[in-house]
């Protein structure tokens, strides 16, 4: 009785802050499906029936072009920081050498250092390379991702045995092989993990397309939102309907993968 008595209390001010979350959320759905009229003298805590005037309004301003440029590059974002940082991680766990301890150091030193200061200087680059106005400034950033490489070598150093990886090679195996075969397996909820949460900052990152993007047709979900708040100034019905389907992905990438997310956070927490 007293063991329920105290997961209540717990669970109480759980579905509280649940509840107060999700109330925001529900009103943005909720005014994807009125007219702007509608919103200002109906009460939205019902669904109306004005949602498919709202998507032919979206999709006229542009904006299946933004999903779509914000899908790509959040999926190749994703990709690339989870193989870079695979690999980087497994190097860094495995091997031995000089550098190892350095290495280590310096990136989680490269954590502290917030990204907007080097925002500059990469956009500079970028524009030597003369990639601004492309999608790869977008996607090339992750594949220097400091924080995946260390969540990854944190999850190593709790869940590969080592002595699994000595005896892959004393039966003959390559290093390529005990890579792909062995190691990778054992990262999945934690490459699981890091996927979502690249894919899941890619889409929402707002600075760096504003800085390396400017012509529209280019333009990511959180500009091409921004986009349509200026043209459709007083359409609250239409940027409702945008800001739902532009959250629906994340949600659903979580929803499938929550196990994985949850199991990689917990496998891959900082060892005291």
């Amino acid at each position: 009785m007293k063991r329920k008595v105290k997961n209540s209390l717990f669970l109480i001010p759980l579905l509280i802050i649940s509840i107060i979350s999700v109330i925001p959320f529900y009103f943005i759905v909720s005014m994807g499906t009125h007219s702007t009229t509608e919103i200002y003298n109906v009460d939205i805590f019902l669904f109306g029936n004005k949602l498919i005037e709202n998507l032919k309004t979206i999709i006229s301003g542009g904006f299946l072009k933004y999903y779509w440029n914000t899908i790509y590059t959040a999926t190749l974002s994703a990709v690339l920081s989870v193989l870079i940082s695979a690999m980087t991680a497994y190097g860094l766990t495995i091997y031995q050498f000089k550098a190892r301890n350095f290495l280590k150091t310096f990136i989680v030193a490269s954590m502290m250092i917030p990204a907007q200061i080097g925002l500059l200087g990469y956009t500079i680059e970028m524009r030597n390379l003369h990639l601004v106005n492309t999608h790869w400034p977008l996607i090339l950033t992750w594949g220097a991702s400091a924080y995946g490489v260390f969540f990854i070598v944190q999850y190593l150093s709790s869940s590969l045995p080592k002595e699994l990886i000595e005896s892959a090679r004393i039966d003959g195996s390559g290093e390529i092989r005990t890579f792909a075969s062995i190691a990778l397996p054992m990262m999945k909820p934690a490459l699981g993990t890091l996927f979502m949460l690249v894919f899941l900052w890619s889409w929402n990152n707002f600075l760096m397309p504003s800085t390396v993007l400017t012509d529209s047709n280019k333009f990511t979900i959180p500009l091409g939102i921004q986009t349509l708040a200026t043209a459709y100034t007083q359409d609250w019905g239409a940027r409702g309907a945008a800001l739902t389907i532009s959250v629906m992905p994340i949600l659903i990438i979580f929803a499938i993968g929550s196990k994985y997310f949850i199991k990689g956070l917990s496998a891959g927490a900082v060892k005291g």
